[in-house]
């Protein structure tokens, strides 16, 4: 006879509690190997597909949310690249200041007079640089061996506060130094350059030499900005410094502008605003004129440009005398009209005081203006009311 057996109490001898196993912990469940799932991991790609799905165009998309996740993409993707652009200009304007222009600052020294004063140079390669340039001054003798592309230096104000502090480079064409520094690296910077069609050989310069250099402020980088403060000829009210252009001139109103053969003082004469568009009214060729073939020529050419000057100046002027321009980029007007700020100066002649009695200068306000400019500006232009006979072989 079969009886069920029944189970043991657990107050008799040998009884033992069945196994049971534990509760998975939460969010865990067991495999047939007996290995953990891991949720957390499953979850965590939830969230990657939550936020790709959000950024992203995904399939079941609205048309409009569709373009809108497009555009916030192409936003996003704007922002790191011109985020790096800005970076890289900052660093490399950062460079340009504070390493190149220091270091060429340091190579020159306007006063060392004597080739025993080049110290930084061998003997041979000294010779080796007189056999070349015969005549070249010793000041200029480090430079010229570190890059023979130089042909002078200019100097704004004074020395201890410099506004244009800065060596002047020429190369076969005008494109060479719009992106290169001294060091031939390249650099939205570049570099102060003279034409390439203009001359300094033997001592001789042109009639007019042009000078062309970028318009970049960076104070806060301790730098000269370039040729940007020459706009201070034309407006002198930029960062409040100035009530007007007439003071900064008359604490600026010379130039020194010294080439390898020789040192020379200029006399500012005349600042104009330049027009580069024929949609914008007239086009005059300033930085086309490197040598005046007659007396008239000449007179032309300075009559020409103190009718356009926003400066009078006690400066006179004639035919036989040499010509600066430095010229830069300004857009008072915003980019769509391009101009150019030029300041023209005369250099000192023989037996001539540098001194300029700078009581006797004026704001012209009768300025001859393009047609954009005396459309924004007002004011028509009345004819030549200027002092003439400061030109004197007119």
């Amino acid at each position: 006879m079969n009886y069920t057996q029944r189970p043991k109490s657990r107050r008799t001898a040998g009884y033992k509690a069945p196994k049971t196993e534990k509760p998975a912990p939460k969010g865990e469940t067991k495999t047939d190997a007996g290995e953990k799932d891991e949720k957390p991991a499953r979850k965590k790609q939830n969230i990657f597909m939550k936020l790709r799905t959000a950024i992203f165009p995904v399939k079941g998309d609205s048309v409009t949310e569709s373009v809108r996740k497009i555009v916030f993409d192409i936003a996003v993707v704007a922002l790191v690249i011109t985020g790096g652009s800005l970076l890289a200009d900052v660093f490399d304007r950062w460079y340009q200041v504070n390493i190149v222009d220091a270091k060429v600052e340091e190579a020159y020294d306007p006063e060392v007079e004597t080739i025993e004063g080049v110290v930084n140079l061998s003997d041979e390669k000294k010779e080796e640089i007189l056999n070349e340039k015969p005549s070249i001054l010793p000041s200029f003798m480090e430079l010229y061996a570190q890059n023979s592309d130089i042909v002078g230096w200019i100097s704004v104000g004074e020395a201890d506060d410099y506004v244009i502090n800065l060596p002047v480079m020429q190369s076969e064409d005008n494109d060479y130094y719009l992106t290169r520094n001294f060091e031939r690296k390249e650099t939205k910077s570049g570099a102060v350059f003279a034409d390439f069609r203009n001359s300094f050989e033997n001592g001789r310069l042109s009639a007019n030499t042009v000078l062309y250099g970028h318009n970049i402020w960076d104070q806060n980088l301790g730098g000269s900005g370039m040729f940007a403060k020459l706009t201070r000829y034309y407006d002198a009210t930029i960062n409040g410094d100035y009530d007007n252009r007439l003071d900064f001139y008359k604490e600026n109103p010379t130039v020194t502008f010294n080439t390898l053969y020789e040192k020379s003082e200029w006399k500012v004469f005349a600042c104009v605003l330049f027009n580069t568009q024929e949609e914008y009214g007239e086009v005059y060729p300033y930085t086309q004129v490197h040598d005046f073939d007659t007396k008239e020529a000449f007179n032309s050419y300075v009559l020409d440009i103190m009718d356009r000057s926003v400066l009078w100046t006690d400066v006179d002027l004639t035919y036989g005398d040499e010509i600066l321009t430095l010229s830069t980029c300004y857009y008072p007007f915003g980019k769509k009209v391009d101009t150019r700020c030029a300041v023209f100066a005369r250099k000192v002649r023989d037996g001539e005081s540098a001194e300029v009695d700078v009581s006797k200068a004026q704001i012209n306000k009768n300025s001859l203006k393009f047609t954009y400019q005396a459309n924004v500006e007002g004011g028509e232009w009345k004819g030549r009311t200027w002092d003439t006979s400061k030109l004197l072989s007119y």
